[in-house]
């Protein structure tokens, strides 16, 4: 349910969402030089002002590095450590270490909700819920594979929403006027499924970190079910207990 580029899109988000892509996917990897603005700018048929707008999202959002003299390059993959002393989205928690988290929606659809799900959401059984597959980066390395299920009013309202940098939980809050009260997570170790490892790119039955979360609004509603499969060489959550 994604929306591709239109006549009015401007010419360096374009090129920004091109460059993006190949380093997302991986076909530049981290330390790659890009090409010069000049070769840019001639292969691409826009102007050099448009390439250093493009470069400067980039950079903006943490993809590239620049280099004075040298240009640009395909910036290096870090690890993700997320703290559970609060409620809050990825990107929040990661804003502050100076890390960027980007979102890929794989799939959008609506099916019968699984019997977990339509307990969970407090729905009949076989309910309509839209289920949405999303892939998270942070900065350009592959992190998790997030499937989630909505409510279908508000699951078709989530579809017609950019997602791609931003955080459900902001998404839902001050777009939708969602507040979240509370979650309740379930985590554990497990290997990494076969369609999670194709996405992430590891092996089928590497370490995983399996998240199970259900967000709940003011009115103590369930409005989401997720299962998260983190990539268990890059993201750790960290607990500070108190006696």
């Amino acid at each position: 349910m994604t929306s591709p580029d239109t006549p009015h899109t401007p010419l360096h988000a374009r090129l920004r969402d091109a460059l993006q892509t190949q380093i997302l996917d991986g076909k530049l990897q981290p330390g790659d030089r890009l090409p010069s603005e000049a070769e840019l700018a001639a292969s691409h048929g826009v102007s050099r002002i448009t390439v250093r707008n493009a470069l400067g999202a980039l950079q903006g959002a943490g993809l590239i590095v620049r280099q004075q003299g040298r240009g640009a390059f395909v910036a290096p993959p870090v690890n993700a450590q997320q703290s559970l002393d609060h409620l809050q989205g990825l990107g929040a928690a990661l804003e502050a270490r100076g890390q960027h988290v980007h979102n890929k929606r794989l799939q959008m659809r609506r099916c019968k909700a699984p019997a977990f799900v339509a307990q969970a959401l407090g729905l009949p059984a076989g309910a309509t819920v839209i289920n949405m597959t999303m892939l998270r980066y942070v900065d350009r390395a592959a992190l998790s594979v997030n499937q989630s299920y909505y409510p279908l009013g508000l699951g078709e309202r989530l579809a017609r929403l950019d997602l791609s940098t931003r955080d459900l939980i902001d998404v839902l809050e001050h777009d939708l006027g969602l507040p979240v009260a509370r979650a309740e997570l379930d985590i554990g170790a497990c290997p990494m499924p076969a369609p999670a490892a194709r996405r992430l790119g590891v092996a089928h039955g590497a370490p995983a970190l399996q998240v199970q979360r259900v967000l709940f609004d003011a009115k103590d509603q369930a409005i989401q079910v997720e299962t998260i499969f983190f990539r268990g060489d890059a993201f750790t959550y960290r607990l500070s207990l108190r006696r």
